[in-house]
């Protein structure tokens, strides 16, 4: 399920077929079967077609000069008391490719928050159609690998020309009884198909090959799913990080929630992806507009270059006066067809003020989009210089203690293991929790890990880690005398610039916390308050775009019972002025 708050543009799939010659009599045979199911209609020829008082199908062909199709266009607008929906099927058979996309766009009304999943009408046209994504094929279910097939799995994983993720699982050893792991990886199957290539390791020996030709890093154990992204390098250890596993353990666990996670992760690369250009590029004509007065429906149109209609006098003006009954009668007679045909060219009229509103909602959603991309860009360079005048700092820090140990005939000390580096996942954070004396965290588990099925999990997690770390050295440096609060530390020449100040609240507003405030009461030790629980409203700004914005809430009790800090929450954005 996809949450609508920031763009209209629910879901989206791409389907890039091999063969174009019965492209567009498979699309409009799937579709049809999937309105009938829906409405008892299907009303295929081009023009507006109402399905029902809320549904209006609209149709569209573009033509090469020959008169053959280049592209058809199926789009069905449903007005719903709490949005409108519009689903947008468009098929193109060119040069440069064949392919079909399928777009939900929900525009919800004032104040309500409707929730929408992928569209069924995906699932037929990935079965009608046999689509592939560079040398995968799009499927149904899982395509079963044996150890023999593990170099063609290779070679899907790394071909530059997919565009989509790979889905690779490995069944476990030994499967849980209760049958919780097979119905998951059902799941997950079922809701990636066409958004993903889907692969299931047949036994141990095809795991055993495939982590042998991938590498450790990029393997995948029993019980095992791993979602592979594009432009995967398995000679590179640290590219492994990108790509998300699951393992056995989360996917068996009836509490954690990761395996959907996962779904939506592979739903929402489906739908943030670029649209080919070539979809972005065929234009349709208005075939309301081509009719040139002809029937709709059977009855009549006006269309560009026709007649306009002369108005029927007001419904209580007296005929003209005539001794002839059928003069009249015929009188009588076309008045009701030009009431009609005005009747017919206001709903003409509300139907594209209508498509009209939608586009510029659209419209406005996407500028929001691109605002908030570029200004996460340039936050994005900011902490990336940062962290490379840290780098600097720290390696002319290096070479300086180096020197001097080596000057006192010390250099073996100066040898170090290799760092373990940032972590890539929320859960790789909470395995390091252990490594921070000066930090206590009684935060929910399960909030953080749900970060990481967002697209800049990865990055949060390594930021959020960042702060955890500077929030212990300040809780060393507060043992050690440092007097003043987080904020003055990280103001000072012994933090290193470790944590910038810019993205530390040590207060919420008055608003806020009279509104919302029990939000922010979290576990503490009784020691610190006998109820186990603690408002907290200083936290950290783990990122400042979006609308899950990540924050980690703590309590500084250095100078208290604990002598440490207490972080009672790490998760996205809690509700603010802002936010609600």
């Amino acid at each position: 399920m996809t949450d609508l708050s920031d763009h209209p543009l629910a879901h989206r799939t791409v389907l890039t077929v091999p063969d174009a010659e019965t492209l567009f009599a498979d699309v409009r045979r799937t579709s049809a079967r999937w309105l009938l199911g829906r409405y008892g209609a299907a009303p295929l020829e081009p023009g507006r077609h109402r399905l029902d008082p809320a549904t209006v199908l609209t149709n569209q062909t573009a033509c090469l000069p020959d008169g053959s199709e280049r592209a058809i266009r199926l789009q069905l607008r449903e007005e719903r008391e709490e949005a409108v929906w519009r689903t947008t099927i468009t098929a193109l058979a060119s040069e440069d490719m064949a392919a079909v996309s399928v777009g939900l766009e929900v525009f919800p009304d004032e104040g309500a928050r409707p929730r929408a999943g992928r569209p069924k009408l995906v699932r037929d046209l990935v079965a009608a159609l046999r689509p592939e994504d560079g040398s995968a094929r799009l499927t149904l279910d899982a395509q079963c690998v044996e150890a023999g097939g593990v170099e063609t799995l290779m070679d899907v994983l790394c071909d530059p020309e997919r565009r989509l993720p790979v889905v690779v699982a490995a069944d476990p050893v030994r499967p849980p009884v209760d049958g919780l792991w097979s119905e998951r990886l059902e799941r997950i199957v079922r809701q990636a198909a066409g958004a993903a290539s889907l692969y299931r390791l047949a036994d141990l020996e095809a795991v055993d090959a495939f982590r042998e030709a991938i590498g450790e890093d990029h393997g995948v154990a029993p019980g095992a799913v791993r979602t592979y992204l594009t432009d995967v390098d398995p000679a590179w250890g640290k590219d492994a990080s990108r790509h998300r596993l699951l393992t056995a353990a989360r996917m068996c666990d009836a509490e954690d929630r990761a395996w959907f996670g996962m779904v939506r992760a592979v739903q929402r690369l489906s739908t943030a992806a670029p649209l080919p250009r070539p979809l972005r590029r065929v234009l349709f004509p208005d075939e309301t507009a081509r009719r040139h007065g002809g029937r709709e429906h059977g009855r009549p149109g006006i269309g560009r270059g026709a007649a306009v209609p002369v108005l029927p006098p007001p419904p209580d003006t007296p005929p003209p006066s005539s001794t002839d009954p059928d003069e009249a009668a015929r009188l009588r007679g076309e008045a009701e067809d030009l009431r009609a045909e005005l009747d017919r060219a206001r709903e003409e009229l509300r139907q594209a003020r209508l498509d009209a509103e939608l586009s510029a909602r659209s419209l406005a959603a996407l500028e929001e989009q691109r605002d908030r991309a570029v200004s996460q860009a340039e936050e994005d360079m900011e902490t990336a210089l940062r962290a490379m005048d840290g780098e600097e700092a720290a390696r002319a820090e290096v070479y300086v203690l180096r020197e001097r140990l080596c000057g006192e005939g010390r250099y073996e000390e100066t040898v170090v293991k290799e760092a373990a580096g940032a972590p890539d996942s929320f859960a790789t954070v909470w395995e390091r929790l252990d490594s921070l004396d000066g930090v206590l965290v009684t935060a929910d588990a399960q909030r953080a890990l749900e970060l990481d099925d967002a697209q800049r999990g990865h990055i949060w997690a390594a930021k959020a880690w960042k702060g955890l770390r500077a929030l212990n050295s300040y809780a060393r440096a507060a043992k050690d005398g440092f007097k003043g609060g987080f904020y003055q530390y990280c103001s000072s020449p012994q933090s290193g610039g470790e944590w910038p100040r810019k993205q530390v609240a040590l207060v919420e507003s008055e608003t806020t916390m009279n509104r919302w405030g029990e939000e922010r009461i979290f576990p503490v030790p009784a020691g610190v308050d006998a109820s186990g629980m603690a408002e907290m409203q200083s936290h950290l700004k783990i990122d400042s775009k979006g609308s899950t914005s990540p924050r980690v809430y703590f309590l500084d009790d250095t100078k208290g019972i604990t002598g440490r800090v207490i972080v009672g929450y790490i998760g996205a954005h809690l509700t603010n002025t802002r936010t609600n």
